[in-house]
This record gives structure tokens, sequence and C-alpha cells, in this order.
């Protein structure tokens, strides 16, 4: 899949989530970490496990007795893709922006704004 092409549904987050947290998964242990929240059906589950399938974002083998699923998609270039998509739609592909807004907007604690700068303070040694 293309480089910061991969803009994952919030349905499909919830299946990726459970893949990337223990690889593979059948379509019965997916249903049953996603019946009661987000409270899918069997149905729904298979439809979705389709789909992805289809969108190469996930991949299966034949098992035993039911497929295997495995994600085909790394959580990090996921979460990179949708950052991108966010800052180009939001903010004009501006993390200045961004920042400011969480900053004047007090989406930001403290201790999340004092890692901000040790982040920024470590990658200003290796520009």
């Amino acid at each position: 899949m293309e480089k910061n092409r991969i803009l994952l549904q919030p349905s499909e987050w919830l299946i990726m989530e459970e893949l990337w947290r223990k690889q593979p998964q059948t379509i019965m242990q997916l249903y049953h970490c996603l019946k009661t929240d987000p409270g899918w059906s069997k149905s729904t589950v298979i439809t979705m496990l389709g789909r992805m399938v289809n969108k190469k974002i996930i991949y299966y083998e034949e098992g035993a007795k039911a497929r295997q699923y495995y994600p085909q998609v790394e959580r990090d270039e996921a979460a990179v893709a949708e950052t991108n998509h966010l800052l180009q739609r939001v903010y004009r592909g501006s993390v200045g922006m961004l920042v400011d807004t969480m900053i004047r907007n007090r989406q930001i604690s403290r201790e999340e704004f004092i890692k901000l700068l040790v982040i920024l303070d470590n990658a200003g040694k290796t520009y």
C-alpha cells in the first residue's frame, strides 16, 4: 500500500487494534473481542474482514480449522498516514498550527508540554 494512503475508517481501527495487540486471530476471536464493545454481530465482523482484505489492510492464511488474520499495515505506518491527513485537512500541513491550537486550548498537559520540549530539543540536535 502506498505510503500515507492508509486511511483507516474508525471501524477498521477497532479491528486493527485487536490484530496489532495479538496476531493472528480468527473470525471468532475477533468477534469475541468486538461483540460487547462496539456490539458487533459475527456477520459484521465477517463483512469488515472481507472489506479489509480487499483493501489490503489485512490478510489471512488458511489455518487447520479457521482462517488466521494478520495486519498487513504496521500501526506506526497507519498513525503517520492519519496524522499527515489530519495536518493537511485541518492545519494546511502546519505542525506549528496544530501545536499552537492544542496549547491555546489547554489540550496539552504540563507533562506533555515538557515531553514535547525534550523531543524538539533532541530533534534539533540532529538537524
